[in-house]
């Protein structure tokens, strides 16, 4: 990524130290419906330009998931950030995981362009510990950016070569919220949902 736009991607349990620290030119925020927001966006809010966007992290159509709509929305700020000198986009959804993830991926493409989409998503694991971008966000970029295929196709490249790393990440965060009720609590971990097989890459219900 080229010195014009700086990336970085967290969650609720990181954001109270990331807004500080990082001082974004632009956020986008994804949470759950009912999801408060967190108390950290009143750290210098005029500093920065914002998108908070509520929608819940399935895939596959299920309702309250992300739809074309919502990633049309999160491209105009991403085109925003792009086009503003020294950009600093900072992406955040509950665990940083998903959600966040997935919409990153797609500023790293529209960013680098649809040809380096690979490049963009080699990037994104650089940026990012063990993600699992939402397929439906990065199906929905893919075709509102014309990619033909190619974000989606080093989605499920990842997908396949990692099979049961959504299952690893929910039960390590699930035995963290045993051990820190408040840490659950603020990332909403009551509600993940172990994924169910599939005969293409899923991850419904999963981390946000």
């Amino acid at each position: 990524m080229s010195d014009s736009l700086i990336l970085r991607v967290g969650g609720l349990h990181t954001i109270d130290a990331d807004l500080p620290t990082f001082r974004p030119t632009h956020l986008i925020g994804i949470l759950d419906p009912a999801m408060p927001e967190p108390l950290a966006y009143a750290h210098d809010p005029h500093s920065r330009d914002a998108l908070v966007m509520r929608f819940r992290d399935s895939e596959a159509g299920v309702d309250g998931g992300p739809s074309e709509t919502h990633v049309a929305t999160m491209l105009t700020m991403i085109e925003r950030a792009v086009a503003a000198p020294a950009a600093r986009l900072f992406i955040h959804c509950h665990a940083g995981a998903s959600r966040s993830t997935a919409t990153a991926y797609t500023a790293l493409v529209r960013h680098n362009g649809i040809a380096r989409s690979e490049e963009a998503f080699a990037e994104l694991l650089r940026l990012t510990n063990k993600p699992w971008p939402n397929r439906s966000i990065v199906g929905h970029a893919d075709e509102l950016l014309g990619a033909g295929g190619r974000m989606l196709a080093a989605l499920d490249a990842y997908r396949r070569a990692h099979p049961l790393r959504l299952e690893a990440y929910i039960r390590l965060h699930r035995l963290r919220a045993a051990r820190d009720p408040a840490y659950g609590d603020k990332l909403g971990v009551a509600a993940w949902r172990l994924p169910q097989r599939r005969s293409r890459p899923a991850g419904d219900g999963g981390p946000a």
